[in-house]
């Protein structure tokens, strides 16, 4: 492999190697993040923007050539157009540059290299680009003079029967029938190796023997094909063309990072060519990145919203993106009609299902988010409980599948699929849904889905597979969410307060409090006095309260409630729980501890094996706060008999304690050891609240091994987690320590030394945290 052929990321570390620079190093001559140059390094940036290629290429001191080579690495091949030699039916010429699709290319480049590859389909919704990303491959097959491109479009065509005429007419006969077109075609191929492009298939989809009949009889010909769906022939190749991803919108810090985000590129390009001032700053990337996730990165989209941006400042855009005349207005008049608007677009393909699948389709409106076939199915049967809809539904969704108005997305390490409608196609649904009147009764399925789902996932989430159970509540978090709100619209206090109880533990170990919290507030407020409703949405809100550090709030919540004698004995073990922590962590420490003995109590009556142990290690915290080292290490062993029940979560304050004994024995490494088991076991849950109480022990033992950057890093890890989350450790057995080691560190660092490192560790990951303690360890070693 040539130094040129090689990953951006692989050339960059060996240049940087060669250059004899740190990562650190490399980060400040060429203005960067440290957190930047390692994620191009690992390959997680793909494709860096611009400027900090160029950045970098400068802070590297590459002379012309290594320049070019090292650019050219960063970006790839452009698909831009180029003349065609005599005699080559003519492409269309794009009249912008294509943007984002270099990886699409390199694998259908792949594809088409091999010479058994005779018929690929690229299918995909309407906007998604499909027609775009043919014409760049077809550009570039064209570009070999020993073969030859014809383009036959068919988006005039709606009638299957005139396909053969429309092939003939891009090889130059005349008056060719289906019947004899195979042979007609053989006698103009000459065995001239000949690609022929069908763009837009999918509205004559019943010509595909055609193309059989052309594959099968024509030895040197092949075929790309544009389509909302396979043509299921044998032999057939299907590339799926997706939106422009949006995943590192989730990470960027800066313009020139979310500039380097293919969506971002062109939106912001399409903006520009309407208003060529407008460039991204750090006032406007979080709402032009908020702008292309509600586009879900559909090329047709991001083109049709982006001239607004003359008339709309892109706050307004945004906030008009909901309503339908935004994305009903006209687009560029050199589209095909159905292209115009985004409503177009998806009505012509819906038009194309059955009754029945039309019915399917707007159904799914429902469904906000990420759907499983169950969900489906419920949505499909409504009201109908009776009706068991799993296969039906299974086959409407492989028809919506197949016809590229549905997706398929894979679950995060499980072999499982989930399916999810763009937003732009939803939209569509959900007016068509609107004005169908099965709103109400496919909402009455996702209710019975919901609540059915919230049943599993509260024990779920207190056993042994709680990640995977935090995985599945995420993966029907949208619809959780649309249905807590239909209930409360409908006035259905119990059953929302029902489903919103059953996944207080995911609002906790999420990092969801105040999302949690926004539940139970509503529901509180439409509650009847005394009822179970009422005593749920008061105590799930002082768990969300306590979480964010609201101790007042959380108190007066949970005292409401353990003053009701006839609370539901769950619900009153977690208000004894939480009032345990609220008056330990403001230094009542025998209420505290009268408080966890009588959570314990009824934890054990209900058989709740983690509220019985998470009360025994409140025990442990108490009789730690006293000064009795020995009693909290004796509760803490009892606790761990009750662990192999529960999830791992449920040992974090367990791993904090534990930590906390060993800063008080002056053992920096034990600490250090606690701290990073207590991290690995937290880390999988992705817990920002639990991260907050395993970084106090850490802190404090950086302080003990005299490392005062260190320190710093560490109080901008976990300011930088509360201030993304709200999820704060509070314990006055810590808290002063913690105040004396920043503060220490400080003094010695100095304002420039200390700020330089904070700021290093406002960016730190998890994983990187744990690196460091492992260096640490290995050190001690």
């Amino acid at each position: 492999m040539s130094t040129a052929d090689r990953p951006f990321g692989v050339q960059l570390k060996a240049l940087r190697d060669a250059a004899g620079f740190t990562q650190e190093e490399l980060a400040t001559i060429a203005g960067l993040s440290v957190h930047a140059i390692s994620a191009l390094e690992r390959g997680e940036r793909k494709r860096p923007q611009f400027d900090t290629v160029r950045a970098l290429s400068a802070a590297l001191d590459l002379g012309p050539a290594a320049r070019d080579a090292f650019l050219a690495s960063a970006r790839g091949y452009t698909g831009e157009a180029t003349s065609r030699g005599p005699g080559r039916q003519a492409l269309p010429v794009p009249p912008t540059r294509l943007i984002g699709r270099e990886a699409d290319l390199e694998r259908l480049h792949q594809w088409v290299a091999d010479p058994a590859t005779r018929l690929v389909t690229l299918v995909g919704p309407g906007g998604v680009g499909k027609t775009r990303l043919a014409v760049a491959l077809a550009d570039a097959l064209a570009r070999d003079a020993a073969q030859r491109v014809l383009f036959v479009p068919l988006s005039a065509v709606h009638d299957a029967g005139l396909v053969a005429a429309a092939v003939a007419e891009a090889f130059g006969l005349d008056d060719a029938t289906a019947r004899d077109l195979p042979a007609r075609v053989r006698a103009a191929c000459h065995e001239v190796p000949t690609w022929v492009v069908l763009d837009n298939f999918e509205q004559v989809a019943s010509a595909a023997p055609l193309v059989a009949d052309l594959l099968t009889q024509i030895a040197s010909l092949r075929i790309l094909v544009t389509s909302r769906a396979p043509l299921h022939l044998r032999g057939e190749r299907e590339y799926v063309v997706e939106p422009l991803g949006l995943d590192d919108l989730k990470t960027f810090r800066t313009p020139t990072d979310l500039a380097g985000v293919s969506a971002v590129e062109l939106f912001v390009s399409r903006v520009q060519d309407v208003r060529s001032d407008f460039h991204l700053t750090p006032a406007n990337s979080p709402v032009v990145a908020a702008i292309c996730r509600r586009l879900d990165g559909l090329p047709l989209a991001l083109e049709l919203a982006a001239p607004w941006v003359k008339t709309l400042a892109p706050e307004g855009l945004l906030a008009r993106l909901h309503e339908a005349e935004v994305l009903g207005a006209e687009g560029p008049s050199d589209l095909p009609p159905r292209q115009r608007t985004m409503n177009a677009t998806v009505a012509w393909s819906v038009q194309l299902l059955a009754p029945l699948e039309q019915r399917a389709f707007r159904r799914l409106g429902a469904i906000p988010g990420p759907f499983s076939i169950a969900a489906a199915a419920a949505v499909f049967a409504g009201a109908a409980t009776s009706v068991d809809g799993g296969d039906a539904a299974l086959l409407f969704v492989r028809t919506l599948l197949n016809k590229s108005l549905l997706h398929r997305t894979k679950i995060p390490d499980t072999p499982d699929h989930s399916y999810v409608l763009l937003e732009t196609v939803r939209a569509f649904a959900v007016r068509e849904l609107a004005a169908s009147g099965e709103h109400a009764d496919a909402m009455a399925g996702l209710v019975r889905y919901c609540v059915a789902e919230g049943a599993l996932a509260a024990p779920g989430l207190q056993g042994p597979r709680q990640v995977a159970w935090l995985d599945r509540v995420r993966d029907d978090l949208e619809s959780h969410r649309a249905v807590l709100t239909w209930l409360l619209g409908q006035g259905r206090t119990e059953d929302a307060s029902g489903l919103a109880w059953s996944l207080v533990l995911f609002w906790i170990m999420r990092g969801h409090s105040a999302e949690g919290l926004r539940w139970f507030d509503e529901v509180r407020q439409c509650a009847v006095p005394a009822s179970v409703a009422e005593a749920q949405s008061l105590v799930g809100a002082a768990l969300m309260r306590f979480t964010q550090g609201d101790m007042a709030g959380a108190r007066v919540a949970s005292s409401s409630v353990v003053r009701n004698a006839h609370a539901d004995h769950d619900v009153l073990a977690h208000a004894w729980l939480c009032l345990g922590h609220v008056d330990y962590a403001t230094g009542q420490l025998a209420a505290a501890r009268d408080d966890f003995r009588r959570a314990r109590a009824l934890f054990h009556e209900s058989g709740i094996a983690w509220g019985e142990g998470n009360s025994i290690t409140g025990l442990a915290w108490v009789a730690l706060g006293a000064g009795d080292a020995t009693e909290a290490a004796r509760f803490l062993d009892e606790a761990d008999t009750f662990w192999p029940a529960c999830g791992p979560w449920f040992r974090a304050l367990g791993w904090y304690l534990r930590g906390v004994l060993a800063l008080q024995a002056q053992d920096a490494q034990g600490a250090l050891r606690l701290s990073r088991e207590s991290l690995m076991g937290i880390r999988p849950f992705r817990d920002t609240f639990a991260i907050a109480y395993a970084l106090v022990p850490l802190l404090c033992a950086a302080e003990l091994i005299g490392d005062d950057e260190w320190v710093a890093r560490i109080v901008g890890v976990r300011n930088g987690f509360t201030d993304r989350t709200g999820a704060r450790a509070v314990d006055p057995l810590t808290d002063a320590r913690c105040a004396h080691a920043e503060h220490g560190a400080r003094t010695r660092l100095g304002p420039e030394r200390w700020a330089a490192a904070y700021a290093s560790g406002l960016r730190l990951s998890v994983d990187a945290v744990l690196d460091e303690i492992d260096a640490a360890l290995g050190d001690a070693e």
